[in-house]
């Protein structure tokens, strides 16, 4: 325990001043089309003096990606503004800032996406209540997936964050591409 406090630099050479890190936790405090809110600034802001890095809330990767209302987006360069606010916010004190990014695939609903299906790797419906049946992505559909994460990282850095985190568990849509039960494609 007394490392908490000391700084450490990391493998790519980025330092934190202390080994404290403030997990993601979903806040639902963006617009309904992800544009980043005051509120959710000054949020970031109270948080994150002390701690070496704050790694922010799931941000959708694809409008067909969000997982529920009020999430912050970095599916399209208009939202670059309010995430540069909000890393701004973060690293005020000298505290790194980390964009969790994601995309929610089967576990979000249709009155969430505005009437559209969602999607995943296979069209399995979730095991939990008023789950629906997603759409199976199609084979360019897996590889526009890809190419959006990888633009979401450099909108992210756009904005001058200085890190994201790509957020692969909990049963979102990379998650559903390694389990057996969402996961019943026969292509590459």
């Amino acid at each position: 325990m007394t490392k908490l406090g000391k700084s450490i630099e990391l493998k790519r050479g980025a330092t934190l001043k202390n080994r404290a890190v403030m997990a993601p936790m979903t806040n639902m405090m963006s617009f309904f089309d992800g544009t980043v809110t005051k509120d959710e600034i000054e949020y970031y802001a109270l948080r994150s003096g002390e701690v070496g890095a704050v790694i922010t809330a799931a941000a959708n990767v694809q409008e067909i990606g969000k997982g529920w209302d009020g999430e912050i987006g970095v599916f399209d360069d208009r939202h670059i503004e309010g995430l540069a606010k909000l890393s701004a916010a973060i690293k005020k004190s000298g505290t790194k800032s980390i964009l969790q990014i994601f995309h929610g695939g089967r576990m979000t609903h249709s009155s969430i996406l505005k009437g559209k299906q969602p999607v995943s790797a296979s069209a399995i419906k979730a095991e939990r209540p008023d789950a629906e049946e997603p759409r199976a992505l199609t084979e360019a559909e897996v590889l526009e997936v890809i190419e959006d994460f990888k633009s979401a990282a450099v909108r992210a850095v756009k904005a001058g964050f200085d890190g994201i985190e790509i957020h692969g568990a909990n049963t979102y849509l990379i998650q559903q591409f390694f389990s057996p039960h969402s996961n019943r494609r026969e292509d590459q």
